[in-house]
């Protein structure tokens, strides 16, 4: 007689009913062999059978209760041995296959009262010896084509299945698009085992177009049909200036132009894209969102600028870059820049006028001197020659800039204050550019770290127009 033991058991969490097996009472065991039946491959028009065996492998009688088959191309040739199997004994039970698929997939589900598996399940596998076709690819962009060069491209058609694949015929249809040099059909082809056909797009017109192609063979189905597309269009000029080419930064803008694009073929310009190919180190430049031409373009440094334009015509295609060079010059006689490696660092720029002190109203800095501020050097009541700080950054990387339109006589010196109030302890590499009469006359760099460091970069002796490095 089978005993199942059940026991209740409280915890301080939650009660709840648990089955515990007793490993002194003896119970059954079944076992199914195989544990997985695979049938192989089939002819579709045929069946195979596979013989599956249960066995009682435990001391007690074991009772199987129900056997399921899922799957439709799988039935049973024998009848299902539902009841009592003494210990030691063994039954059979046949199974049939017939394909619907190239590869079909189902379960034998059996359930018996062994306490150790209530539920067997057993994978049930096998292909059908059908051939498949396969146009890979599926869709074939044959690109862009003019109307006096076509191009070329074309399918790869494969057997994939399990018998071989006969071809028949094959169609395109589309007065753009041709076969040509393909194989003589019908053709057969192995599992495994393909062939190509060759395509040209030869369009007529300006335009996209497209065209089904038409596969008629033994595979289920019969047609296969895949699609082939192509564009026709001349390529869009793009014709780009920058006006006007030379500004004094921080005093002028300028507009970068593109409106005079256009498509040989007559289509219109959808699209103007334009980016900033060339820009200063440092510089946090761009070119302002917009149409064909993008004005108040802002040069935040001294240097070289080129803008590229590319532009789209109504069929999507591309034309060849336009580049346009932009040159500022700053127009003061003493023009100092300033960026830094890495942001959460703000480091200050200092110029100090002759004989002056630091953060004094001798020093032009962030406190006194921002676009312009309240500093009147050199000659009282002359505003051109007092200093103004016209880029301050404090978060980023820079730049940050400082000019004097013309510079009392004497010597300047150059210092970046590594402002407390933005930490970054790391090491952090500092630049400082010299411009005079508009000119780079000296640019540096040096390793600044840790906080509210004073660091001279360098002198610059005027009118001599000299610049003496710090080492």
């Amino acid at each position: 007689m089978n005993i199942l033991l059940y026991t209740l058991f409280a915890c301080e969490v939650e009660n709840h009913v648990e089955k515990i097996i007793d490993t002194e009472i003896e119970y059954p065991a079944l076992v199914v062999d195989p544990s997985s039946v695979d049938f192989g491959l089939v002819d579709p028009q045929t069946s195979s059978t596979e013989v599956v065996t249960f066995r009682n492998e435990g001391p007690v009688a074991l009772d199987i209760s129900e056997i399921i088959l899922e799957g439709t191309p799988f039935t049973a040739a024998s009848a299902a041995p539902i009841g009592l199997l003494g210990p030691g004994d063994s039954t059979e039970m046949i199974l049939s296959y017939t394909p619907q698929n190239i590869n079909d997939a189902g379960w034998l589900k059996v359930f018996s009262d062994d306490p150790q598996s209530p539920e067997t399940l057993v994978p049930l596998i096998g292909q059908g010896a059908i051939p498949l076709l396969i146009i890979d690819p599926p869709e074939l962009d044959m690109g862009w084509a003019s109307l006096t060069e076509p191009n070329e491209d074309g399918f790869t058609l494969r057997n994939e299945g399990g018998a071989d694949l006969t071809i028949t015929q094959t169609l395109l249809i589309g007065t753009e698009f041709e076969m040509f040099g393909g194989p003589e059909l019908p053709i057969t082809l192995a599992p495994g085992e393909e062939t190509w056909v060759d395509i040209r797009y030869a369009p007529l017109d300006f335009g996209e177009h497209s065209a089904p192609f038409w596969v008629e063979s033994n595979t289920p189905g019969g047609t296969s049909q895949a699609l082939v597309y192509g564009g026709c269009a001349p390529s869009p000029i793009a014709v780009c200036s920058v006006d006007p080419p030379v500004i004094f930064p921080h005093y002028e803008t300028a507009t970068w132009v593109g409106e005079e694009s256009y498509d040989e073929g007559g289509g219109g310009i959808t699209e103007y894209e334009w980016s900033l190919l060339v820009k200063p180190a440092g510089s946090e430049a761009y070119i302002p969102n917009g149409g064909a031409n993008r004005p108040y373009f802002f040069a935040d440094l001294a240097g070289t600028y080129i803008g590229q334009l590319i532009v789209y015509n109504e069929w999507g295609r591309a034309s060849e870059p336009c580049e346009a060079t932009l040159e500022a010059i700053p127009r003061e006689s003493l023009w100092v820049e300033l960026y830094w490696e890495h942001s959460g660092d703000d480091m200050d720029l200092h110029i100090v006028r002759p004989n002056g002190q630091l953060e004094t109203d001798n020093d032009c800095y962030y406190w006194n001197c921002v676009s312009g501020g309240w500093l009147d050097w050199g000659i009282m009541g002359l505003g051109d020659d007092d200093p103004s700080l016209d880029l301050d950054d404090i978060t980023g990387t820079g730049p940050e800039n400082t000019n004097i339109l013309a510079p009392e006589n004497g010597t300047f010196e150059v210092w970046v204050h590594d402002f407390p109030g933005s930490v970054y302890t790391s090491s952090n590499s500092v630049t400082v550019r010299i411009y005079l009469s508009g000119v780079l006359a000296w640019e540096g760099s040096k390793v600044i770290s840790g906080e509210n460091s004073y660091t001279r970069f360098a002198q610059v002796v005027w009118p001599d127009a000299i610049v003496i490095p710090d080492e």
